[in-house]
Order: structure tokens, then sequence, then C-alpha cells
């Protein structure tokens, strides 16, 4: 019987050591592999504490979907649902520049992918970044096409751009 996603996890972390880490550090600097390859992790193994990471995160566990995304993303740093799913735990949790950060490298691994800087958009609309958070939204609407799959995140993100442009002159005649 195979262990669990949980007791995968748990048994992936602790067999990590300090040695091993500067070991795994000069191993990726040398051959540019994933802590996954280095530690012989398959893929199927991380796609079956994704899809935990997942159920926990729309069951609304925020804080233990974050800790098994942040697992994730140690493991394979090059996937980019990875930092999704952790920028979108850090959001629901309101930690919004570690969000931001998740988002930025998620667009790093994809940026054709509208939805990174759209919801690091909404990241910094909380923090109050306006110019931020246009240009965020600008990012997803050059990278959505009309009629795309993301046509909903298009308009939401056209509505939440004309908003925010609309909201500066009147922030300046306030000031």
């Amino acid at each position: 019987m195979s262990a669990s996603p949980e007791e995968l996890t748990d048994s992936l972390v602790s067999e990590v050591s300090e040695d091993d880490l500067a070991q795994i550090t000069a191993d990726f600097i040398k051959n540019g592999k994933t802590l996954r390859e280095l530690k012989g992790v398959t893929r199927d193994e991380l796609e079956a504490v994704y899809q935990v990471a997942y159920q926990v995160y729309s069951g609304g566990d925020y804080e233990k979907a974050r800790k098994l995304f942040e697992f994730l993303c140690f493991f394979d740093h090059l996937e980019r649902k990875y930092w999704l799913g952790l920028g979108g735990c850090r959001q629901m949790l309101k930690a919004y520049e570690p969000a931001i950060e998740a988002y930025s490298l998620a667009m790093l691994l994809d940026s054709s992918d509208p939805l990174p800087p759209f919801h690091a958009a909404e990241c910094h609309i909380a923090l109050g970044n306006r110019d931020a958070a246009i240009s965020g939204l600008t990012a997803a609407l050059e990278w959505s096409t009309e009629g795309s799959e993301h046509q909903a995140l298009r308009e939401q993100a056209t509505a939440l751009r004309a908003i925010l442009e609309e909201s500066a002159p009147a922030a300046a005649e306030e000031g």
C-alpha cells in the first residue's frame, strides 16, 4: 500500500538535511534540475499532493493548503500551477505581498497566461497600489484574446481597470 500524500510530504521534508540542501543547491546550479528530480520523486507523487492541496484549498482551509503548495513549489519550482495555488492561498489569507510574489513567479513560467497578472492586480487593489493594479490588469487584457477561454476574466479586467482609471481624477481633486 502506498503512502498518503500527507505522509509522503512529511517523509520527503524530513529527509532533507542541511547538507542535503547544500548538495541539492550545488547540483541544481550545476545541472539545472528540480528538487523533485534530484530526490527521485515522481510527477505522479507530486500530482497526488497537488490534488490534496487543491481539495483542501477548495474546502477553505487556506493555511493547510498554503503549506502543501509551498511544499510543491519547493520540490518543483518550474510547475506554474503550484505557484498559482500558492498565490491563491496567500491571497485568501490576505498575505498580499507574498501572493504577488507567487503570481510573479507563475508569470515568469508562462507569460501568455492572463490569470497571474489578473490575480496580482487584485492583490495590488487590496494593498491600495492603484498603478500596479492597472498594470496587472493591462497585462491580463493583453495576454487574453477576445472570445477566448478567458472571456469572463477579460470582462472583469476591463471593468476593474475602468474603475481604477476613473478613480484617479477624483483622488487627485481630493488631495
